[in-house]
């Protein structure tokens, strides 16, 4: 073998060390909160794996090709996973009289960001609105007017200034919370289902404290949609990724399934400072943390909303108003 072959050979060997280390890191996020970077962009790291994949494989490194298969694999299965409900691409007519659009953004205490949601034309015909991180003294009644309830919703430091309009809010009782008095979420009675609405712990926060409260308020709101009723609807900003394994036991123990808005790979978040940048434009470097989550509930579309200056995208779901 002459000297540039193995220059090659080593070259694609380094290549996919580098993608087998960042398959590693991903594969290892819930056991670290310094990893949960990493394993939110899983699926693009998924893409470099198979990049990794192909140059062990053009570098005749077969064992290391197997071990990267292995870890590309897990990855994948992860993801596929995750009980998934995937709207359809031309939604059919049905009885307009029972059809309703529900919204979803978190503002990140944004005053502009709210005004711009509010702008929104499918926004506009939204019947109910779940809002994370809302400004104080923010004038809801007169942004959202085709919302219903208005009078039960004002900015509250008790749920993270997590509000809904729209549905008969149930005052907060420490039914979603892990601390007394710092409810993580809502939960309002609609019209045929029981919608809850939430904004769960950044995990990156504390050192690590921040990753045990998610996954704490994740199962304290598997266990309250679990024992509710009929039909439900679960919205908000989960500071999760659908392939993390808490995310995963909350679907399967409370029974939902999480609506695939604006296709199964679509982002609703990724850094302000990207905003109007070449990386806000790339495929795959938004990381799907907010989600509608259903349960015996018929979704009819479901889509990723415009960019309203806030670090999140709003989520806007049309859903056949249960019986």
């Amino acid at each position: 073998m002459t000297i540039l072959a193995w220059i090659v050979r080593l070259a694609l060997g380094l290549v996919g060390l580098t993608t087998l280390g960042l398959c590693g890191l991903a594969l290892a996020a819930p056991f670290h909160w310094i990893l949960a970077l990493f394993g939110a962009w899983d699926r693009l790291i998924l893409v470099f794996g198979l990049v990794g994949l192909t140059a062990f494989w053009l570098g005749k490194w077969r064992v290391m090709a197997v071990l990267q298969g292995v870890a590309v694999l897990a990855l994948l299965f992860f993801n596929v996973r995750v009980p998934t409900l995937y709207p359809p691409f031309s939604p059919q007519q049905g009885d307009a009289t029972r059809e309703m659009v529900l919204t979803w953004a978190n503002i990140h205490d944004n005053r502009l960001a709210l005004k711009s949601l509010s702008l929104i034309p499918e926004v506009k015909k939204a019947k109910v609105i779940g809002l994370g991180e809302v400004p104080a003294y923010s004038n809801l009644q007169a942004l959202f007017p085709s919302a219903q309830h208005l009078e039960l919703a004002s900015p509250s430091k008790e749920t993270w200034g997590v509000e809904t309009l729209g549905c008969r809010v149930v005052r907060p009782n420490g039914e979603l919370a892990v601390w007394a008095g710092r409810n993580f979420g809502l939960k309002a009675r609609c019209d045929g289902f029981t919608l809850f609405v939430l904004h769960l712990q950044n995990p990156t926060r504390g050192r690590g404290q921040g990753l045990t409260v998610r996954n704490l308020e994740l199962q304290v709101l598997a266990a309250a949609v679990a024992k509710e009723p009929g039909p439900v609807l679960v919205m908000g900003d989960f500071n999760t990724t659908p392939s993390a394994l808490p995310f995963y036991q909350l679907l399967k123990t409370a029974n939902l399934k999480r609506v695939a808005c604006g296709g199964p790979v679509a982002g609703t978040w990724r850094p302000i400072d990207w905003s109007g940048t070449a990386f806000d434009k790339i495929p795959g470097l938004k990381v799907t943390i907010d989600h509608i989550l259903v349960r015996g509930i018929e979704v009819r579309a479901c889509k990723v909303g415009s960019d309203v200056g806030s670090d999140h995208f709003p989520l806007i779901v049309t859903i056949t108003e249960p019986n």
